[in-house]
């Protein structure tokens, strides 16, 4: 068996698995994106959760030789974090959302705490193993997964791997520029995928538009009612998505691109006009049938790719 959690700014979903099933999970909102030792008690008390009685019956699993605890029948823990991260050390170098995390030897931490194996990842590439071992990707070589939520994570497997690059800091799809000296990112950058495509990327075009809807869901449900102006704003917003998906297919020519993540929800409302616009700008002729997906797995994918880290 082994442990998969999850952590983001808003919240740590942590699964325990055996073998490519979810035997007990957790879900619980972060308490603190600031507070070190807050967010580490809820890492523990995560695991914890987990662990606990882990021979009782009612689980299908058989009971332990005596004097066997929970944690020795834990093979492993692997844990999902944002941003890009020293994977050498286990470090989270510069989490977007969650600030305690910032240089926090994780991995070392966790590793002490329960006495067993931990690998740390940034948490998009736990998306892209899960929905690539168990999810829409299920047996595709050559992933593009991105998340459209907050803002835009990305992740890349190429012939059946994760492709991390020469220091773990490949794949930040989101910080592909598509407009020269466009909206201010809050990287630092102008004119990033991340701008417009996300939740605040939405609200902006929204507000320019007319549209009342003050935040992504309330706009998806207008649209869904057929509200033109909201309507229009998954126009505008697959558009700049198309051409982003347009340059990655150019350079990588993927079996397939798989999105998850709160905005991905939209479906078709986004995805028409981005395949639009990403067929108009594909190279060659071939490549314009790359297929674009939603996510299978839903708001679990990332502690269970993070589990599959120490299966695989």
């Amino acid at each position: 068996m082994y442990i998969g959690l999850d952590i983001g700014g808003h919240k740590i979903n942590s699964v325990l698995m055996k073998g490519n099933k979810i035997i007990r999970k957790r879900r619980t909102a972060t308490k603190s994106t600031s507070n070190k030792k807050i967010i580490i008690a809820q890492i523990f008390d995560c695991v914890e959760h987990l662990i606990k009685d882990l021979d009782l019956p009612c689980f299908g699993l058989p009971r332990g030789k005596a004097g066997e605890t929970g944690k020795s029948k834990i093979r492993g823990i692997g844990i999902g974090a944002p941003g890009p991260i020293d994977l050498k050390r286990g470090v989270v170098l510069c989490p977007p959302n969650v600030k305690a995390l910032a240089g926090l030897p994780l991995a070392d931490l966790v590793q002490k705490k329960f006495k067993t194996k931990v690998i740390l990842d940034n948490d998009v590439n736990c998306f892209g193993i899960a929905e690539g071992i168990l999810g829409a990707g299920k047996g595709k070589q050559n992933i593009i997964g991105l998340t459209l939520g907050t803002g835009v994570g990305g992740c890349l497997i190429l012939r059946g791997k994760l492709f991390y690059g020469r220091d773990g800091s490949a794949s930040e799809i989101g910080h592909m520029v598509i407009k020269k000296d466009g909206w201010k990112c809050s990287c630092g950058n102008k004119g990033c995928l991340e701008t417009y495509v996300s939740a605040r990327g939405i609200i902006r075009i929204a507000k320019e538009i007319g549209c009342r809807g003050a935040i992504p869901t309330e706009i998806m449900r207008l649209a869904k009612k057929d509200n033109k102006k909201a309507l229009k704003v998954y126009q505008i917003t697959g558009e700049y998505l198309g051409i982003g998906l347009a340059n990655l297919v150019n350079i990588l020519n993927p079996d397939i691109i798989i999105i998850g993540g709160g905005i991905a929800n939209a479906g078709e409302l986004l995805f028409n006009p981005a395949r639009k616009v990403m067929r108009k700008n594909i190279l060659s002729p071939l490549a314009k049938n790359t297929r674009i997906v939603r996510a299978k797995l839903g708001e679990d994918a990332g502690a269970i790719g993070a589990a599959l880290l120490i299966k695989s």
